[in-house]
């Protein structure tokens, strides 16, 4: 018997274990589209990245399906259901199944005709296994049907329980096929924690070069995929190792001790964290010049929101901390004006970059988890109540009352309008530095 028969398993335990984890409502309807399939005279399977997540108990993000029907033929099926359906790439055999407001990816089984290293020239297929055989890695290359089996061709299984990652048939071919892949093998190793094994990676390194051939918006996305995952330090130490670091970002080395500081920074924000340890690879490459930052960001064809992010987070006036938390107060306004979270992603970045600040890290976390909610509110006070209350003349004197009480209110000196009032009057009466003539 071969190796590939070897391999060819169609295993009911591991199945049947796999289908009582689908109880959310998008594998109910994932079932729902197989069975209006295979009533149609079809064979339907899932296919893929939601096999191998529920294989390994995580709830997959999408269900697709691979079937033997063709793209007309998918198209009538659900159409006599009055099933929206919309042709998002028939080319390629894909059509994008709509129910119940949900889009599903149904698509005909495969084989590839030619390859120019990015994209394939496609011929649909009759079988499950030469659809497996055009797939990246041997967990990615499953199939599991309607009752719970599970179709696995090339090892996926045994992959899974050893932790490994590993192409379908040869390496370099896969790779030379499509040389995205080769990031995809980091991003998959630092998001699982899985290993690869050494043709693998001595692939990824003798085919780094077709890296150039690849969209520069392809290779940041699957950068900071990579840079968001958990088990970020083994692989990107191989990045540097295999020389595809440089290609990529064009960094040679990491030290041990920035490794070891992207590895503790645990951001709970998956999307940021990427953002959050490419900065920190970039400022030690680039030092702390935001000119140059800007430039390798832009160069990196990386949205004004995540350079705005990355500069927010690593340009940050540490000597005035200590003196007025206020003042990190508007700083930390200025980050959650992109969508991030100071408590989720900025604090965490700042303890591992500047662990001698913890005291005052620690205050203002305690700040920021007390009375952080009231940035986002209305401060119950303004220069009217205190032109008509407080005897306060409309003029550059009522301007600096707002806006340190604006300060207080953040920091939870007041909450009520007639405390504001009250302390309003007790810094009138204190002296108040003049504002200076423009």
């Amino acid at each position: 018997m071969d190796d590939r028969a070897k391999n060819k398993q169609k295993t009911q335990g591991q199945g049947a274990s796999a289908a009582e984890k689908g109880t959310d409502g998008r594998y109910a309807l994932a079932l729902r589209a197989i069975k209006i399939l295979e009533e149609a005279g079809y064979e339907a399977r899932l296919a893929g990245g939601c096999v191998r997540d529920r294989l390994l108990g995580i709830q997959p993000k999408d269900y697709d399906v691979a079937t033997t029907a063709v793209p007309n033929q998918i198209c009538t099926v659900f159409k006599q259901k009055n099933i929206k359906v919309v042709p998002t790439g028939i080319d390629h055999g894909t059509i994008t199944v709509v129910m119940a407001g949900q889009g599903m990816e149904v698509t005909s089984l495969r084989r590839d005709v030619s390859t120019d290293g990015r994209r394939a020239t496609v011929a649909f297929g009759s079988t499950f296994e030469e659809d497996a055989e055009r797939r990246d890695f041997t967990f990615n290359a499953m199939y599991e049907d309607a009752q719970g089996r599970i179709y696995d061709y090339f090892g996926g299984q045994e992959d899974l329980k050893q932790g490994r990652l590993r192409f379908v048939g040869e390496a370099e071919q896969r790779i030379r096929e499509d040389y995205l892949r080769i990031l995809r093998m980091f991003r998959f190793w630092s998001r699982f924690g899985f290993q690869p094994d050494a043709a693998t990676l001595e692939a990824c390194r003798t085919e780094g070069q077709g890296l150039r051939i690849v969209s520069q918006e392809r290779i940041t996305n699957e950068l900071l995929e990579t840079l968001g995952g958990d088990h970020v330090g083994p692989p990107l130490k191989a990045m540097a190792e295999t020389g595809i670091l440089e290609l990529v970002l064009g960094v040679r080395e990491l030290p041990e001790t920035l490794l070891n500081t992207l590895d503790a920074l645990q951001i709970s924000r998956k999307e940021e964290r990427g953002p959050a340890r490419l900065g920190l690879i970039l400022m030690q490459r680039l030092g702390r010049d935001a000119k140059l930052l800007e430039e390798a960001m832009q160069n990196l064809r990386l949205s004004r929101s995540v350079q705005q992010k990355v500069l927010l987070s690593l340009f940050v006036p540490l000597d005035q901390l200590g003196q007025d938390p206020g003042v990190w107060m508007e700083h930390i306004d200025l980050w959650e004006a992109q969508g991030a979270s100071f408590l989720e992603t900025l604090l965490p970045l700042w303890r591992v970059m500047y662990p001698d600040q913890k005291a005052v890290l620690d205050q203002l976390e305690g700040i920021e988890s007390r009375f952080g909610h009231r940035r986002r509110s209305k401060v119950p006070l303004d220069g009217q109540a205190l032109i008509t209350q407080c005897g306060v003349k409309a003029g550059p004197e009522l301007g600096l009352l707002l806006q340190d009480l604006k300060k207080r209110w953040r920091l939870g000196e007041w909450q009520t309008p007639e405390e504001g009032l009250q302390l309003a009057r007790q810094l009138i009466s204190e002296p108040r530095e003049k504002p200076s003539s423009p």
